[in-house]
């Protein structure tokens, strides 16, 4: 019997050898490696071969990547407590058999989400994440000091005071809160597209009569400067409304982006603040009657979707409504989907990213065997639920962030 023909043997049935698969134009090769459906997938593809590394590790070939592929939701940035001062932030990443667990323990070997390759790393509080960064803030003032940072490649840049006269404004204005936060990447690009991408770190002032919005832009334009946006609508806003002091403390706890707008929560006003990133512009729109927990996020055409649970209900189901557009100028919201959740848990949710609505349970029985939380993420496009993840223990305080990304060799720096 004759032995088995060689792997580059013409007699035998191997595919090609990989010297003529890299034959391919570059662009052939770019245009396979973005239909690959999956960053867990690139990634694998990208270890085959140096020449496929290569072309992979471009900054512009990962920037046409990100753009056609939504990075996947990873895990949950939590602190100990409420309290975000001295506190270390602890990743929660996604457990086996999500699909995006690989991602995520591969995140968590190579990131310092508390920052602490920052200059006296105790004494800066965690503000917000998002695209990958990280804004802190020195305490005692939270506009004085402010850090945006990389933690999966460990940079930092400290942005630039206040220029003199916004910083006499800010001694004018009866400050209650200051909430600083970034906003999405790529909404101050420069021309430079290989560049890394900018971003806007904003501080929403609330005083008693109006809102002050300070923008910080890293490119484009107004790099470097700092600029103020006031909206003098707030006092019509909330007026036969009590305890105005409470609603602005509890304005920040809950903020949301879809569409390039910001959306606020006003608790027990069935009203959202609105700041449209575009224009820079201030707003208001109403929300449906008996909803809580209301999550907002991008549904088709532009439209705004949004997912909470209801007063009269078990707490078994997700109501998804969209807000339309009546044609004569009104909107309104209409019951789009009613979704049912796993029965052996209470739920609460968490917050939307990486195409995904989290949601975090407790089990109904505190003398299960199995863990007492459970969290599941919803994938916005199939409405289906996966199990994320599980723990004995685990706070999630209104400062706790979801954190979206692709695996760390996908990932080039942010700043």
């Amino acid at each position: 019997m004759a032995p088995p023909a060689p792997p580059n043997s013409p007699d035998g049935d191997a595919p090609p050898a990989m010297e003529s698969q890299e034959a391919l134009p570059e662009h052939v090769v770019d245009d396979i490696f973005l239909r690959l459906p999956t960053a867990e997938d690139l990634a694998r593809a990208s270890m085959a071969s140096a020449s496929f590394r290569r072309i992979i590790a471009a900054r512009s070939f990962l920037r046409r990547f990100r753009a056609l592929h939504r990075p996947p939701l990873l895990g949950v940035l939590a602190y100990e407590s409420s309290q975000r001062a001295n506190l270390s932030v602890a990743f929660l990443p996604a457990q086996p058999p999500h699909p995006a667990a690989a991602a995520a323990a591969h995140t968590l070997a190579r990131a310092d989400f508390s920052c602490s390759f920052l200059p006296s790393p105790e004494l800066w509080i965690n503000c917000d994440f998002r695209d990958g960064r990280a804004l802190l803030s020195k305490q005692g003032d939270f506009l004085a000091n402010l850090a945006v940072c990389d933690p999966l490649h460990r940079r930092y840049v400290l942005l630039p005071a206040l220029p003199d006269d916004l910083a006499a404004l800010t001694r004018e204005l009866d400050v209650i809160h200051c909430h600083p936060f970034l906003a999405p990447a790529g909404q101050d690009r420069g021309d430079n597209a290989d560049a890394p991408s900018g971003f806007r770190v904003m501080c929403l002032l609330r005083c008693s009569s109006t809102l002050v919005l300070f923008i910080f832009s890293s490119s484009g334009a107004r790099a470097g400067q700092w600029r103020t946006v006031t909206f003098g609508g707030w006092g019509a806003l909330m007026a036969g409304h009590v305890s105005v002091d409470f609603f602005l403390a509890t304005l920040s706890t809950r903020r949301h982006y879809a569409h390039g707008c910001f959306y606020w929560e006003i608790p027990y006003t069935r009203k959202l603040l609105v700041f449209d990133t575009r224009t820079e512009e201030f707003s208001s729109l109403s929300t449906p009657r008996g909803h809580y927990q209301m999550v907002f996020v991008e549904a088709m055409e532009g439209r705004l979707g949004m997912f909470s649970r209801s007063i009269e209900d078990d707490g078994k189901h997700l109501l998804y409504d969209i807000l339309q557009d009546n044609g004569d100028g009104t909107k309104e919201w209409r019951r789009e989907d009613v979704i049912s959740v796993p029965y052996k848990y209470h739920y609460d949710i968490i917050g939307v990213a990486g195409g995904c609505l989290l949601l975090h349970g407790n089990v109904d029985n505190p003398e299960s065997p199995e863990f007492h939380f459970s969290s599941y993420s919803l994938d916005l496009q199939t409405m289906k639920l996966k199990w994320f993840r599980g723990t004995q223990s685990l706070y999630f305080s209104p400062h706790s962030h979801l954190y979206d990304g692709f695996p760390p060799s996908l990932s080039p720096p942010t700043i």
